[in-house]
């Protein structure tokens, strides 16, 4: 008998810090084209396309979270990291759910073209999973890695403002929740990368599962409140 031809191997995971620069330099180059007028058909496709890396980023973040130190870091690590970053992870995939009834990119049948700006940023938000699923480096590199994420969200965060503008009023208030989760995913994000917990929480001390100004609980809990979109560079 013939043997089948054995399946291709599996593309090499990026390095996490790599992947997590792909998904900022996408993000940035998307929210420049959504900060563009865009016609309806293609405006529903952006949305599609900000829920499904929405998603993507929060499966992602969840292996993030269990980043394997590799070195004897120099400085003071947060004990507290692991607890940051899944809370993180937890507010991406409920803020995607911000966006009631839209559907997932690859759930709405169409076929963009897969250099188109959003297609790439979904692309590169779904890399991610698989980048950070087992993730390991040093401790620079780790931050590194959370250090682009945060700009990431800045870009999310400035083309889900950009959507809004041009969205109609009950969609536009969806919008509006998504860059509130978002700027709780960034606050997590840099707290998880300060020396310690207590010296990220000035005035008062908090949990791990706590926000270190605003102590805001996460999407679908009983009192939901948000800050500002933040980002940093």
């Amino acid at each position: 008998m013939t043997s089948r031809p054995s399946a291709p191997p599996l593309p090499k995971p990026q390095h996490p810090a790599v992947a997590a620069r792909a998904v900022s330099d996408a993000a940035h180059i998307a929210a420049y084209i959504w900060a563009r007028p865009l016609d309806p058909a293609r405006h529903g496709r952006a949305i599609s396309q900000l829920y499904s890396t929405l998603r993507d980023l929060g499966i992602a973040t969840r292996g993030l979270a269990r980043y394997q130190i590799t070195d004897t870091p120099a400085g003071p690590v947060s004990p507290d990291f692991p607890q940051y970053v899944g809370t993180s992870a937890r507010w991406l995939l409920n803020t995607c759910e911000s966006l009631d009834g839209v559907l997932a990119a690859e759930a709405t049948g169409s076929l963009p073209d897969p250099d188109e700006p959003g297609a790439v940023l979904c692309q590169a938000a779904r890399n991610a999973i698989l980048a950070w699923r087992q993730p390991s480096g040093t401790s620079t590199d780790r931050d590194i890695t959370i250090k682009r994420f945060i700009t990431a969200t800045g870009f999310l965060s400035a083309g889900t403002l950009a959507l809004a503008a041009y969205a109609p009023r009950r969609r536009a208030i969806d919008l509006q929740a998504v860059c509130a989760g978002l700027s709780e995913v960034t606050a997590y994000l840099m707290t998880a990368i300060q020396p310690s917990a207590e010296d990220a929480s000035p005035g008062r001390g908090t949990e791990p599962d706590q926000h270190p100004a605003a102590g805001n609980k996460l999407p679908g809990d009983q009192d939901s409140q948000s800050a500002e979109p933040g980002s940093t560079t």
